[in-house]
């Protein structure tokens, strides 16, 4: 696999946001890398919560571009290891949910993640285009920190 690869995408509906990356390493990498607390923190961030298994949380405080402080909850409604897992997902200031399905997939010696987001059409008219690019944003840089990483990672369990 030639180096990663994003591609960004959303259905014409509106409704769905799907970031696919591509990662030089082994789906076994990618998934400790998604699931060992210290390793996720290393990429997502340090003040995170997410408790990988059927029925864990994901907590993760933030601070909007105003400044003000904000939280988004989540918990794991599936979990497929090392195939992926999907999280019921909201701000806490929303009053809808939306569902985020992460997955791996083997791809050559890599691995080819794909995070799905669906679910804006609940959210309200006048916020929606803004919380999908904020979004999509959001997940574009979280997945190539994910990729950069677990290539580190990699290198550090085989001991180069």
């Amino acid at each position: 696999m030639p180096g990663e690869t994003a591609t960004i995408g959303s259905n014409e509906a509106g409704d769905s946001l799907v970031i696919v990356q591509d990662v030089d390493v082994s789906p076994a990498s990618v998934w400790e890398c998604l699931t060992e607390p210290e390793c996720f923190k290393s990429w997502w961030r340090d003040e995170i919560e997410f408790e990988p298994r059927l029925g864990g949380r994901f907590v993760e405080p933030w601070k909007d571009p105003s400044g003000r402080q904000r939280t988004t909850y989540a918990e794991v409604t599936a979990y497929h290891p090392p195939r992926g897992f999907v999280m019921v997902w909201a701000d806490e200031d929303w009053d809808f949910d939306t569902v985020v399905s992460v997955t791996l997939e083997q791809r050559g010696s890599g691995t080819r993640v794909t995070i799905e987001h669906q679910g804006w059409h609940a959210a309200p008219d006048a916020v929606r285009a803004s919380l999908l690019l904020d979004h999509r944003d959001g997940w574009s840089a979280h997945a190539a920190k994910l990729a950069a990483y677990a290539k580190e990672h990699d290198a550090r369990r085989k001991g180069h």
